[in-house]
């Protein structure tokens, strides 16, 4: 009987660790969703938020806004999703981020903006019943602080949780729009009023450390540290400063009215395919103000690597680069969006998109999977690799799109949470999973409530006709297909379970079908 138990507790051991990723969509979107950002509350560590850019169908035009979803069960079930407000016509929202306070009290910033005439801010919201609702949002950049540059683009926000006079300061970092050609500078803001009022416009780059005349956006990560410190990372080339394009390290204990500085890397340029999203994260450690690590793509080893970088003096200096995927040097298999997040222990999760089971290198027309990996040495060396994606996912053209260059990811004692975005179901969708990072499981299935789609197409791509299956309770609804500029071209009423379109008169391209208030893509080819 001993020797029966015993071999039923192994089998569930291999099961569990040879068990796939669960993953689950959590935006169902009905065309694009991008660029997720996930947060956990310090005061209850089963209430997540997720937040993301979706496109909507609305007044006849396809806007993408900012939705929300949250849970208070670890990622078991969520809320509807809640959308934020625009703030003006043909406005459209980008690049969330989030930040909670260490007492509950959740942020969020977003761009609300449109392009010609160039218009609109960054406007930050809060929550008080942990990403339920959110109260109306204050703004708290403007198009036009420096006049010639329209400072808002890409923020992210962070918000200090330490026990010193800077406690509860938000600090929001931001680069010129990507129309506005070089030189550029990065920017910042702070609040000490829970986000209704800031401080004027400041650069982070200064003295001996400029960003320079040729980096056209220099983004700023920022974090914070837990002895009150507000810090970042940003790009430069000033070949008096250093001969080789660097990374700086950027420092202040007084809220930003003035900085330290170090350098983080600095190393001639690897040429690399610009279509891999080279977005880059610090990261600060919860209860050690001395231990930071820094993240980001590098094409030294002659493709696109995640590599980290640990300081373990409160960023006066910095180690020489750590490999964090452990496919074959140099296979030609670039890796991406990365992002990374300490426990409360100290432990560090990495995360990112990966091409290694490609048959394709490079970028375009490659396949990939999501991967993680772990450290326990603040950065020093970290866990063999292994899958979040539940699926390889074959490439499609959407994600060399703007709007998808991060994913996200927070660690909470032994229980990793991951969401990107991805085009399995034909669309840009977000995906989340919950990792058990001990036993490299996932042991919940996650249920949500609503924005299921009730009809699916194929084929897609369509040549000479697309067929729309639906459920019973769709019948009698429209459907209408519009060209990607927004212009109806054909309008029917469902009659079946099953419509025909013809689609051979189509122009090659991309279109949406609407039906029951929901879109969808497709590719007529």
């Amino acid at each position: 009987m001993k020797k029966l138990l015993l071999f039923y507790l192994v089998f569930l051991f291999v099961q569990m660790a040879n068990a796939q990723p669960v993953n689950t969509n959590i935006s169902n979107g009905v065309i694009f969703d991008g660029e997720p950002y996930l947060a956990i509350n310090p005061t209850n560590n089963q209430n997540l938020v997720a937040a993301w850019m979706g496109m909507k169908f609305t007044n006849g035009l396809f806007r993408i806004a900012i939705k929300t979803r949250a849970s208070f069960d670890g990622g078991t079930t969520w809320s509807t999703a809640a959308v934020l407000p625009h703030f003006g016509s043909s406005y459209g929202s980008v690049d969330v981020s989030m930040a909670f306070e260490k007492n509950g009290l959740l942020y969020i910033s977003y761009i609300d903006y449109r392009q010609v005439p160039d218009s609109g801010g960054i406007y930050v919201a809060r929550s008080l019943n942990g990403g339920l609702s959110w109260d109306t949002p204050s703004k708290a950049f403007d198009m036009y602080d420096v006049i010639n540059k329209r400072p808002i683009d890409r923020p992210w926000l962070v918000v200090d949780n330490s026990n010193t006079a800077n406690e509860g300061t938000l600090y929001i970092t931001t680069k010129p729009a990507p129309w506005i050609a070089p030189p550029n500078r990065n920017y910042f803001k702070a609040s000490a009023d829970s986000g209704q009022t800031w401080t004027a416009i400041a650069n982070l780059d200064g003295g001996t450390h400029l960003i320079g005349n040729a980096i056209a956006a220099p983004m700023a990560a920022p974090a914070t540290t837990v002895n009150g410190k507000f810090c970042a990372i940003y790009p430069s080339y000033v070949s008096s400063q250093n001969i080789y394009p660097a990374y700086y390290f950027a420092s202040s204990a007084n809220q930003g009215q003035s900085f330290s500085y170090s350098t983080v890397y600095a190393a001639l340029p690897a040429a690399n395919d610009t279509n891999f999203k080279n977005g880059y994260q610090l990261i600060t450690h919860p209860s050690d103000a001395n231990k930071l690590l820094f993240l980001t793509p590098d094409a030294q080893n002659g493709d696109a690597d995640i590599k980290a970088f640990r300081s373990n003096d409160e960023g006066q200096t910095w180690s020489s680069p750590v490999r964090v995927n452990d496919d074959a040097l140099a296979n030609g298999k670039g890796q991406d969006m990365v992002w990374g997040a300490y426990n409360e222990q100290g432990n560090i999760a990495v995360t990112w998109r990966d091409r290694r089971n490609s048959g394709t290198n490079g970028f375009w027309s490659a396949g990939y999977d999501f991967y993680y990996a772990t450290s326990i040495d603040n950065g020093q060396t970290f866990s063999p690799n292994q899958k979040l994606s539940s699926e390889f996912i074959e490439f499609d053209s959407l994600i060399a799109e703007n709007g998808n260059d991060f994913m996200s990811c927070t660690y909470s004692g032994d229980t990793l949470y991951s969401v990107w975005g991805d085009t399995r179901s034909t669309k840009m969708n977000i995906w989340f999973v919950k990792t058990i990072v001990s036993s490299n499981t996932n042991v919940t299935v996650t249920l949500l409530d609503g924005d299921k789609n009730r009809w699916s197409i194929f084929p897609n791509p369509a040549s000479e006709e697309l067929n729309v299956a639906v459920s019973p309770e769709m019948i009698g609804n429209e459907i209408s297909v519009y060209t990607s500029e927004g212009k109806k071209i054909m309008q029917t009423i469902i009659t079946d379970r099953n419509t025909n379109l013809k689609t051979n008169s189509f122009a090659k391209g991309i279109y949406f079908i609407e039906a029951g208030n929901e879109v969808q893509r497709f590719i007529k080819e």
